[in-house]
């Protein structure tokens, strides 16, 4: 960090320090008049619970500037591939960590804060058993020790931008091994994207919980709207029989044209499947922000979503990725290998609120892979 920052950044947790007791005890609990207004100030509340949890050196360290960089430094590998900036789950006591829950649920729908919270108790079970695999094994490839002791529900990191407890612009950051949750308020709306959402495994093989799956409905999203098409429109729709990676985070203007299918193509029941699928991303937040980034999908015009497919058309299991585009969403989905699942939601205009605030973020790429055109 800057010198500069650190003396903003120690400077805002002071102000937060100073004002938190007083803000949570006048602060009122009525309904608000607008739905928006309702979600923000739940979320406000829940950050200043969770902030008066903190002792004065962890709201040091868990603040930045609005304006910080690094509120884009987050990805979706372990720890120890790409620190992260914040507080871990593991740094707190009970009472933080209750907090951070009920931030998220503040923050999310209830299918949204499931997956969340599902991804870290998945992310337990993979460093159990990576951890047993190198007990008697040499390390797997990209699997090191040290990537892999930097996995699970304890490496999860959260940061603020801004000052949850004035009427002002603040966002908020949740990043850990498959999962980035992004989330700016500013007045009476909330931006939520981009998400990252992936699992590993996403199903249980085995145990009490086998069956139980993270991402259960966004594969079947896909295929049921690929297989509703016709051959013509199938023919158009799958671009290759090859998966790519994701464009994922820090390429956020790697992706340079639409491909696939038009919306406009599609008919009547076709996009009714369509919107099921975009609905399967965009409502893992709060009912009146989703509501709010439906609407300025449908204002940019359904005409201009795109539908494209790659690689196997028939098997579930099989590596395969496909991608909803236009103006005002980006969804991909991608299997990295059998029971590994990658997805990232995006909004090509208002990343990060940076449409309201007025603010250039230069997004840090993490990972490798190809990137698509």
């Amino acid at each position: 960090m800057h010198r500069r920052d650190f003396v903003l950044t120690a400077g805002l947790a002071a102000t937060v320090a100073a004002t938190i007791r007083a803000s949570l005890a006048q602060e009122a609990d009525g309904p608000a008049t607008r739905d928006g207004v309702l979600a923000t100030q739940r979320m406000r509340r829940s950050a200043r619970a969770f902030l008066a949890s903190l002792s004065d050196e962890q709201r040091r360290t868990v603040i930045f500037p609005l304006n910080a960089g690094e509120r884009t430094q987050w990805s979706n590998l372990p720890v120890a591939n790409v620190p992260r900036v914040g507080l871990s789950m593991g740094d707190l006591d009970d009472r933080g960590r209750r907090e951070v829950h009920a931030l998220l649920r503040a923050s999310a729908s209830s299918q949204g804060y499931l997956k969340m919270a599902a991804i870290m108790q998945h992310d337990d079970l993979l460093r159990a058993s990576e951890l047993a695999y190198l007990a008697h094994n040499p390390p797997k490839p990209k699997a090191g020790r040290q990537s892999v002791e930097s996995m699970g529900s304890g490496n999860y990191w959260i940061a603020f931008f801004g000052d949850p407890t004035a009427d002002e612009p603040w966002g908020w950051l949740f990043t850990g091994h498959h999962l980035g949750a992004t989330f700016t308020v500013a007045g009476g709306s909330v931006a939520f994207l981009p998400l990252f959402v992936g699992a590993d495994p996403n199903q249980i093989e085995d145990g009490p919980y086998v069956g139980t799956q993270v991402l259960s409905h966004e594969a079947r999203r896909g295929f049921e709207l690929l297989h509703a098409l016709n051959d013509t429109q199938r023919a158009t729709a799958v671009v290759s029989p090859d998966t790519i990676d994701m464009a994922g985070v820090g390429r956020e203007n790697s992706l340079t044209r639409f491909e696939g299918l038009p919306a406009s193509a599609l008919d009547t029941d076709q996009q009714r499947l369509l919107w099921a699928l975009v609905e399967e991303y965009v409502r893992n937040t709060d009912f009146a922000a989703a509501d709010a980034q439906i609407e300025a999908i449908k204002s940019a015009g359904i005409d201009k979503l795109f539908f494209s497919w790659r690689g196997p058309v028939d098997d579930p299991t099989a590596p395969f990725y496909y991608r909803v585009h236009g103006p005002r969403i980006l969804i991909e989905y991608a299997v990295q290998e059998p029971n590994h699942i990658h997805t990232i939601t995006r909004d090509p205009s208002n990343d990060y609120g940076t449409d309201w605030l007025g603010i250039h973020y230069q997004e840090h790429a993490y990972g490798g892979g190809k990137r698509p055109t």
